[in-house]
C-alpha cells in the first residue's frame, strides 16, 4: 500500500484527533477505487460527501484496510478528499483505568494511508498519501470514557474552523499487506487484509420532537447530526429509556412514558457563532435530552442510522398480531447488536461476548444465509487464545477478560457454524484452538472430579439470587460447578463430531471418554435424589434451574425423569434469564415438554405491553441494558417450533418441518439451512391442516405434522404427499 502519513505533532499512544486533506485536478474522471488503512479510525469525505468510516476493527493479529468504489463521488474539476484521523490511547495502560472504545485494538501510532487510482479521461491517475498532503489538529475537543460506555465528545468554540495547515509527515515504512514479502520476517501492527464484511449501513433518520425531548420511535444506532448557532452550552444526552430512580439505582416500566428520569451519558458543545457537528463514534438511543445554556439555539438535530447491512427477505406472519409484534422487536435488537462485530449491546460494551454471539449467530443462520460476521466473530475469538488457557470472553478488545464457560461456547460455536452451513473448511483451522480449551478444561477438575471454580469470573447468568456474586454460583472456592461441568460434557460430544469430521477418530474416542468420566462425576456428587434436582456443586444446598438445563442437554436424565426436573425447577429461585432463553427452551424441546415454554415466553411477551421496542438485557425491572441480543430468541423458536424447520441429527442428511399450532390457525415464512432456504406456510380451517414447502430438491424433506385434525394436505415443491408422521 501507500506511504503512511501523519501529523508533525501526532503523539504515539495520545488520543487527538486530526483533518487530513489534499485536492485532485480530473478532467473527466472514471472509474476510481481506494484503498485505506488508518491507525485508529477515520472518516472520509469526498467533495463535501460522507464516503465511509473505518478501518473495519482488528484483532490482536491483524488489522484490516477498507477498499471503497469513489467513483460516484468525484467531478470534473477540483475534487478534495478530507479525512477525519482519531488517535486513541493504548487502551490497557494500568494508569488508564476504563478506556474509550475498548473493541478498537489500536498501537501507539496514529497515521493514515491511502493508495488507488482514478481512470481520468482514458489515463490512470494515482490517488494516495504522500508529502502534498496537509493536516491540522482539531484542538477544540475532547474526548471522555464512561463505564462501559465507548466514549462521549465535547466540543469548544473554534472547532472545524480555527486550524492550523501543515504538510503531513510521510513515515518511512508503508502498510504491507497479506501477501506482501516481510523483509526478515519481521511483522508490524500495521499489517493488514482487505475487510472481511461490508461497509455499514448510513441511512439518515429524524426524530419526533415531544414532551421536550427527541424521540427517534425505537432503539437506534447512528451518528448524531447537530446545527446550532447562537451563544452558550449545550448538554446532549442519548438515552435508552426513561427510569425511575437515578443512573444508579433504578427501575423500568413503561418505555413511553417521558416522566421519570432519562438514563444516559452526556456529550457538550460550548458554542460562539455557529455549530454544524456529527458524532465521530455512533450512539445508540431511543430519546435525546437537549439542555441550553446562554442564547444558543437548536436549528436541527437528525442522525445517519448504522449497523451491519443484515438482509432478510421473507414474508413473516406467526397467526397474531403479538406474535408477529415480538418477531419484530427481536429482530431489530438482532440488528442493533450487529455492528462491525456482533456487540453484547449497543448502548454499554459494544463488545463482542462470545455467549452473547453464540446465540446471535444461531438467530442470524435461521433468516439469512449471510455468514460474513460470524465468519469474522470465530476468526476474532481464535486470534484471542492462549495457548495453554483459554479464549478471551470477548474479542476484540482492548483489555483481555476471562470467563471460562465461553470459551466452551465457542467451541459450540464452531460446532453450530459447520452444522448449519456446512462449511467444515471455515472451521477446521481452528481445532487445535478447541483442542487446547478442552485441555484446561481437564486440568481445572477437583478431587471430586469436577470442574473446578477459578481466578477469573465464573460467570452463568444474572439470575437474582447470584447477582451479588457477579451472576456467578454461589459455591466455595475450590468446590466444582455443576453447570460448567455439565458444559463441559456437552461440549465434549460436540468437539468429537468435528474430531471425527477431521478424521481423527482416537481423539473423538478420547472426548467420549472424558464426557462420560464426568458426567459420571456430576450424577455421583450432584444428584440430591431427595429432591430430584442436580445441586449446583458437590457441597449441596443451593440448586438452580441452570444446572437442570444442563443435565438435560447433557443427557445425564431423559424420558420422564428429565421432564420431572424441568418441571421442578420452575419452582427455584436461581432460573434462566434471558440469556439461556435458548437452553431452557432446548431443554424442554429435549425433554418433550415444550408447553412449559410458555412461562418465560410471556415474560418475553409482557416487554410488548411495556412498549419496548427492543429486547432487553433481563426480564427485571432493573435491567441495565435496553438491547441484548441474547434475548432475540423468537427468531429461533418462531421459525424451529412454529414453522417447524429443523435440522435432523448431524448423521441424517434431511431436513424435518414439523409445525406446530397452538391454538393458531396460519402462519408463514423462511427458514435457512445449509442446503438453502425453506419457505413454508400452514393454515387451519376447522379439521383440516394445509401445509405447504418450499424447499431445495438436493435433501430429503420429512413432515410431521401435529395431532388434532382429521384431514391433512401437505404440499412439497407443489408436489401433494403424505406426512411422516403425526404426532
Amino acid at each position: 500500500m501507500a506511504t503512511m502519513i501523519r501529523h508533525p505533532a501526532a503523539v504515539c499512544g495520545a488520543e487527538q484527533l486530526f483533518y487530513f486533506r489534499r485536492t485532485y485536478q480530473l478532467a473527466d474522471p472514471g472509474r476510481a477505487a481506494i484503498r485505506v488503512m488508518a491507525e485508529a479510525r477515520y472518516k472520509l469525505w469526498i467533495n463535501g460527501y460522507f464516503v465511509a468510516c473505518g478501518p473495519l476493527r482488528g484483532n490482536r493479529h491483524m488489522r484490516y484496510y477498507d477498499e471503497w468504489d469513489v467513483t460516484p463521488f468525484l467531478v470534473s474539476g477540483n475534487n478534495e478528499f478530507r479525512v477525519t484521523l482519531l488517535g486513541l490511547e493504548m487502551g490497557d495502560a494500568p494508569e488508564q483505568g476504563e478506556p474509550q472504545l475498548c473493541g478498537v485494538l489500536r498501537s501507539a501510532g496514529t497515521y493514515l494511508a491511502i493508495d488507488g487510482s482514478v481512470i481520468d479521461g482514458g489515463n490512470e491517475v494515482a490517488i494516495g498519501t504522500d508529502a502534498a498532503w496537509e493536516c491540522a489538529e482539531e484542538t477544540h475537543v475532547r474526548f471522555t470514557p464512561q463505564f462501559a460506555v465507548g466514549m462521549n465528545e465535547h466540543i469548544e468554540p473554534g472547532f472545524g474552523t480555527d486550524l492550523k495547515w501543515v504538510p503531513a509527515r510521510p513515515l518511512r515504512d508503508p502498510v504491507r499487506v497479506v501477501g506482501d514479502k516481510c523483509p526478515f520476517g519481521v511483522v508490524r501492527a500495521t499489517m493488514a487484509q482487505e475487510r472481511t464484511i461490508p461497509p455499514m449501513t448510513y441511512i439518515p433518520g429524524q426524530f419526533t420532537f415531544r414532551d421536550g425531548y427527541y424521540d427517534a420511535g425505537e432503539l437506534m444506532t447512528g451518528y448524531l447530526v447537530l446545527r446550532a448557532k447562537g451563544k452558550g452550552k449545550i448538554t446532549l444526552t442519548c438515552g435508552e429509556c426513561f427510569v425511575r430512580g437515578n443512573q444508579k439505582e433504578f427501575v423500568k416500566g413503561d418505555r413511553t412514558d417521558t416522566t421519570g428520569y432519562l438514563a444516559g451519558h452526556d456529550d457538550t458543545f460550548v458554542v460562539a457563532g455557529e455549530l454544524t457537528y456529527e458524532s465521530f463514534w455512533f450512539r445508540t438511543f431511543r430519546y435525546v435530552r437537549i439542555v441550553t445554556e446562554g442564547s444558543v439555539e437548536i436549528q436541527s438535530l437528525e442522525y445517519r442510522e448504522t449497523g451491519y447491512p443484515l438482509s432478510v427477505s421473507g414474508q413473516y406472519d406467526f397467526g397474531g398480531e403479538r406474535e408477529n409484534a415480538l418477531w419484530a422487536i427481536s429482530l431489530r435488537t438482532l440488528r442493533r447488536c450487529m455492528q462491525e462485530t456482533y456487540t453484547d449491546c449497543p448502548y454499554y460494551e459494544q463488545l463482542q461476548y462470545c455467549m452473547d454471539t453464540y446465540s446471535q449467530m444461531l438467530y442470524t443462520f435461521m433468516i439469512t444465509d449471510d455468514t460474513r460476521l460470524a465468519r469474522r466473530a470465530i476468526e476474532d475469538f481464535a486470534m484471542s487464545w492462549r495457548p495453554g488457557y483459554l479464549t478471551e470472553a470477548r474479542a476484540p478488545a482492548t483489555q483481555r477478560q476471562y470467563i471460562p464457560g465461553f470459551s466452551l461456547f465457542y467451541i459450540l460455536m464452531l460446532n453450530m457454524y459447520e452444522a448449519r452451513t456446512g462449511k467444515w473448511e471455515d472451521i477446521r483451522p481452528y481445532l487445535p484452538v478447541m483442542d487446547g480449551i478442552l485441555d484446561w478444561f481437564d486440568r481445572q477438575r477437583n478431587g471430586a472430579g469436577l470442574i473446578a471454580t477459578s481466578d477469573m469470573w465464573d460467570f452463568v447468568d444474572w439470575a437474582d439470587p447470584w447477582r451479588r456474586n457477579e451472576g456467578a454460583p454461589v459455591v466455595e472456592p475450590g468446590a466444582g460447578i455443576a453447570v460448567y461441568s455439565l458444559m463441559y460434557v456437552y461440549t465434549l460430544r460436540r468437539a468429537a463430531r468435528l474430531q471425527r469430521l477431521a478424521g481423527r477418530g482416537a481423539v473423538a474416542a478420547e472426548y467420549e471418554i472424558r464426557a462420560d468420566e464426568m458426567a459420571e462425576c456430576v450424577q455421583t456428587h450432584c444428584y440430591d435424589a431427595g429432591r430430584g434436582l442436580y445441586t449446583d456443586s458437590e457441597q449441596g444446598g443451593a440448586v438452580s434451574q441452570h444446572t437442570q438445563i444442563w443435565a438435560v442437554l447433557a443427557e445425564l436424565v431423559d424420558g420422564d425423569a428429565a421432564r420431572d426436573i424441568l418441571r421442578r425447577s420452575l419452582a427455584l429461585d436461581a432460573k434462566a434469564g434471558y440469556a439461556y432463553a435458548y437452553l431452557w427452551f432446548r431443554a424442554l424441546e429435549k425433554a418433550d415438554c415444550y408447553e412449559l415454554s410458555e412461562e418465560m415466553m410471556q415474560d418475553f411477551y409482557t416487554l410488548l405491553d411495556k412498549h419496548c421496542t427492543t429486547i432487553p438485557e433481563t426480564p427485571l425491572p432493573y435491567s441495565r441494558s435496553e438491547c441484548h441480543a441474547w434475548g432475540a430468541v423468537a427468531l429461533y423458536e418462531f421459525t424451529t417450533m412454529i414453522l417447524g424447520v429443523k435440522l435432523t441429527d448431524d448423521k441424517t442428511r434431511s431436513i424435518v418441518v414439523s409445525p406446530r399450532t397452538a391454538g393458531r390457525d396460519h402462519a408463514a415464512g423462511d427458514a435457512y439451512t445449509k442446503w438453502g432456504r425453506v419457505r413454508v406456510r400452514w393454515a387451519v380451517e376447522e379439521d383440516r391442516m394445509t401445509l405447504e414447502i418450499q424447499a431445495p430438491d438436493t435433501v430429503p424433506v420429512e413432515v410431521t405434522v401435529p395431532r388434532g385434525y382429521a384431514k391433512y394436505v401437505v404440499l412439497l415443491n407443489g408436489k401433494q404427499i403424505p406426512p411422516l408422521a403425526i404426532r
